[in-house]
């Protein structure tokens, strides 16, 4: 069994897009898992981890061996359980390497500012200050709805845009990685569903080939049925 720390937000939403990578890596291997939830404000929970960030894992199998980072739990359970690889050779590591960060630079940083507000109204109360401040510093406001709402007149077009890459990888397979699902497919798909569990706002138009994407993604493993979509 596998203990996986999960952030949770107001209703029991689980937004973290890199909780969803462990999710999905974890679901890859046939592996079983509990999870236990993390506040904003609840790091003391994840202490034990010298760091204070989701996810982590212990795996009760190996000695609880704890691991973080969303990559190096990819990495740790392919080492501890080498059936139904997830990182295959070094070129899929590769692969999954430069997906991870476009992710991170294209597709997360893109999304955020569409959904600062509906993200804080979703945060829960105890954790609501946390958010404020540290997210307020980073964008250099406070003024979440403004800031949003400026954000959904000058950045979806070009937010939209900035996938046709992704776009263009789909019409040659169903999935990212090719005929099967990958690490690739995992890592952009838990940028989804952080979207989904946070806010309502159509992020893509519809008829998407990115939407149907999504939809085999959350079809793999059943987490469709347990996703808490925000209203």
């Amino acid at each position: 069994m596998i203990t996986l720390y999960d952030l949770v937000f107001a209703g029991d939403a689980r937004p973290s897009p890199f909780c969803w990578r462990a999710k999905f890596a974890l679901a890859h291997k046939g592996l079983k898992w509990k999870e236990v939830t993390v506040g904003f404000t609840e790091k003391d929970k994840i202490a034990f981890s010298g760091q204070g960030l989701v996810p982590v894992i212990v795996d009760h199998a190996h000695a609880d061996k704890e691991v973080h980072d969303s990559w190096d739990i990819a990495l740790y359970l392919d080492q501890a359980y080498p059936e139904k690889p997830l990182l295959k050779s070094e070129h899929a590591r590769a692969f999954a390497r430069f997906v991870h960060n476009w992710t991170a630079t294209t597709v997360q940083a893109g999304m955020f500012p569409l959904m600062v507000a509906d993200m804080y109204a979703r945060v829960r109360p105890q954790d609501r200050d946390y958010f404020r401040e540290s997210r307020g510093k980073r964008l250099g406001t406070e003024d979440f709805d403004s800031f949003q709402a400026k954000a959904r007149e000058t950045r979806l077009v070009p937010f939209r845009q900035s996938l046709d890459t992704m776009r263009l990888q789909l019409k040659a397979a169903p999935f990212l990685s090719g005929g099967r699902a990958a690490y690739p497919d995992y890592i952009v798909a838990g940028a989804f569903l952080w979207a989904r569990s946070v806010t309502p706002f159509a992020l893509l138009e519809a008829g998407d080939p990115i939407a149907a994407w999504l939809d085999r993604m959350l079809g793999l493993y059943g987490f469709g049925e347990r996703l808490k979509a925000a209203a």
